[in-house]
């Protein structure tokens, strides 16, 4: 697996807004042979924001991307082909023009570079997570005041079927590629207070204005790996090889 891995880092201290919506607005977006992974027969989409640090690419650092913070916009699938459940990028943002560059030119990932910053501080048994982002001539806000204790993931949530995705489906110009996540089980912080701007959907089309929040989780993170992308051709292939084996 080691050979497989293209990057490297961590993401942590993620604040994680999540909107239910109608099937329809999100269906456009959908890559070849993924469909959208439904909540109580309605689409879901999330903000998160998050800590990107320690970033490395094929296992060379990236300077001046050691520490920074992104905002990113998901929402959740699953593959048509082995039912494999992961999620799509609508847009993603940070003040790094190196990544947003890979991630267009390479990757093709909606990535663009926005005025993002990364303010986190603790004590003892707390923790301030802010991510201000510019728009409309001010920074708004996206931040959360939270106890440094955590709690897994209940099985079969909404917290669940939001936070433990470990698959990227990316619409590549002819096929669409499979990314693989790995990192340990992420948990829950406990939130005491929440403050996200509004004007954050701004940063979608504007049909998205008319969704409805859904929850907000704070999230610990952890190292990541990411593999390199896997052609959907190619799964079908090894699936099929796969039924054939005496």
């Amino acid at each position: 697996m080691k050979n497989n891995i293209f990057m490297k880092g961590n993401w942590e201290n993620l604040i994680i807004k999540s909107y239910s919506c109608k099937k329809e607005l999100l269906e456009k977006y959908l890559p070849n042979n993924v469909e959208l992974d439904l909540y109580q027969g309605k689409g879901v989409f999330s903000m998160v924001a998050f800590t990107f640090s320690k970033v490395k690419f094929f296992g060379v650092k990236v300077p001046f991307h050691q520490l920074f913070g992104e905002i990113n916009f998901r929402f959740y699938v699953k593959s048509k082909i082995d039912g494999k459940k992961g999620v799509v990028f609508l847009k993603e943002y940070a003040n790094k023009p190196i990544i947003a560059f890979m991630a267009n030119k390479i990757y093709n990932e909606p990535f663009f570079v926005h005025k993002v910053n990364r303010q986190v501080t603790s004590t003892s048994n707390l923790r301030f997570i802010n991510y201000p982002f510019f728009l409309k001539n001010k920074w708004q806000k996206v931040s959360a005041l939270v106890k440094k204790s955590t709690t897994k993931l209940k099985p079969n949530s909404l917290q669940e079927f939001i936070v433990d995705r470990y698959t990227a489906f990316v619409k590549g110009r002819k096929n669409t590629l499979e990314y693989q996540i790995n990192h340990k089980p992420w948990k829950l912080f406990s939130i005491k207070k929440i403050n996200i701007s509004k004007e954050i959907l701004n940063l979608l089309p504007k049909d998205f204005k008319q969704s409805q929040e859904l929850s907000t989780y704070i999230v610990d993170g952890s190292e990541i790996t990411v593999e390199k992308g896997i052609l959907q051709n190619n799964i079908n292939l090894a699936l099929a090889r796969r039924m054939f084996q005496p």
